[in-house]
């Protein structure tokens, strides 16, 4: 009970100085709000953005292959793009070989994407627009809730029919009453397209197939002003293993299946690249590291010059109460109660910049998801992590001077002017 006593007396003693002093005290706790903003700041982007693509890589799948051009590479400084650059663009007939020669495949689809495309409604005009081609199969592929109306049969898609899904915000872009869109014509790529679906609100979540800005029509009816072998395209085929096969054994038929119809000799290498999720999530996962490092060395350094000032602060308050510090020893106060009070008002200090730091993010975490609809995570770890690292700093910066004052000599202090 004594102990708990001295503490809360210690306690008391600190606020009541940090308090006489304010100014001072608070440009001290500055640098450590700014360090502990910093680093709370980096991990909270950091975790907000992996929960962001990790919900938008689960909705793809795990047991997938898609083959494009291009391989997935994080900062690969030796990418040799011009090689990749002339490969022949994935084509529908190689999907429906595909299908038909890989056991182990359950769904095929071809994905075309286009960008910087214009819709018309009257005098409703979206610019920019992502326009992604597909076959009826898509619609197996993935989950769609509609908010009025229906995705393409393969019917409809093989003749190709000049029909067009909206996502939410791009059908409300084009006129407010979203569901009075349906059944009615807009231009797409000088064309008159009929609107035939238009999608629930779901958000837009990196990497989901499937958001409020998305936009699709059919492979056949892109073919009629589009030429499909053109090099710029961005085209991939999707290949979804059955529940029995591996993804490992889902690439070696791929491989087998494709070299051969592309007529490659055993010497040539592939001129496909069969990318899968394991490539996105280590390559995420090395970045996520990347920037939590390089967040964290930031935030140290800005640490670093606020301990510094908490320890100079703590050096001036020892000075002011070095006469204090002599009688208390003089009537039998211990060198460990003397150590524990200032190690008590450096962490308290400590702890405070820590606070205004965690503080100052939680209002930007508000302010960046209601303002750009980015949903951000402030989470109780990130929380505990700042407010540890404030207490550390607090202990490394108070030390020295706590130190110091229990060491002074009761008799000289006492004599101090």
């Amino acid at each position: 009970m004594n102990w708990f006593f001295l503490w809360v007396e210690n306690i008391r003693l600190s606020v009541l100085e940090l308090l006489s002093n304010r100014l001072r005290s608070f440009l001290s706790l500055l640098g450590i709000a700014i360090g502990i903003f910093c680093i709370v700041a980096v991990f909270t982007a950091v975790d907000s953005i992996k929960k962001n693509l990790d919900d938008g890589l689960n909705k793809l799948g795990n047991n997938f292959i898609m083959i494009q051009k291009w391989p997935w590479a994080f900062g690969d400084g030796n990418y040799a793009w011009w090689k990749y650059w002339n490969r022949p663009v994935p084509s529908r007939a190689e999907m429906e070989l595909l299908k038909q020669e890989v056991a182990g495949c359950e769904y095929a689809d071809i994905v075309v994407s286009m960008g910087s495309e214009t819709l018309k409604k009257n005098n409703a005009v979206v610019d920019n627009v992502g326009v992604t081609a597909v076959t009826a199969t898509f619609a197996q592929m993935n989950d769609m809730e509609f908010l009025g109306g229906r995705f393409f049969n393969a019917s409809e898609e093989n003749n190709g029919t000049p029909l067009i899904i909206l996502g939410y915000e791009i059908a409300k872009q084009l006129n407010s009453n979203v569901e009075s869109l349906l059944e009615q014509e807009i231009i797409l790529h000088n064309k008159r397209v009929k609107v035939l679906g238009i999608l629930k609100k779901v958000g837009n979540g990196m990497f989901s197939p499937i958001n409020d800005n998305t936009v699709i029509i059919g492979y056949n009816f892109l073919k009629t002003f589009q030429k499909m072998d053109d090099l710029n395209l961005d085209a991939s085929i999707k290949i979804v293993a059955r529940n029995n096969v591996s993804v490992e054994e889902l690439k070696d038929d791929i491989r087998r299946v494709l070299r051969s119809s592309r007529r490659l000799r055993p010497i040539q290498e592939d001129d496909f690249a069969m990318n899968e999720m394991s490539i996105l999530k280590n390559g995420f996962n090395l970045m996520y590291q990347q920037v939590n490092m390089g967040g964290f060395f930031i935030g140290l350094l800005s640490l670093l010059i606020g301990a510094f000032g908490i320890a100079n602060i703590m050096f001036v308050s020892v000075k002011e109460r070095t006469k204090q510090i002599g009688i208390k020893k003089a009537i039998g106060g211990k060198r460990s109660d003397i150590l524990i009070e200032f190690l008590i008002e450096a962490i308290l200090l400590s702890l405070i910049g820590g606070l205004m730091g965690v503080s100052l993010v939680f209002i930007l975490v508000k302010v960046i998801s209601i303002a750009f609809h980015f949903p951000l995570y402030l989470t109780l770890h990130n929380i505990f992590v700042g407010v540890a690292i404030s207490a550390v700093i607090g202990v490394i910066a108070g030390f020295i001077p706590a130190y110091t004052a229990s060491r002074l000599d009761p008799v000289k202090a006492i004599r101090t002017t």
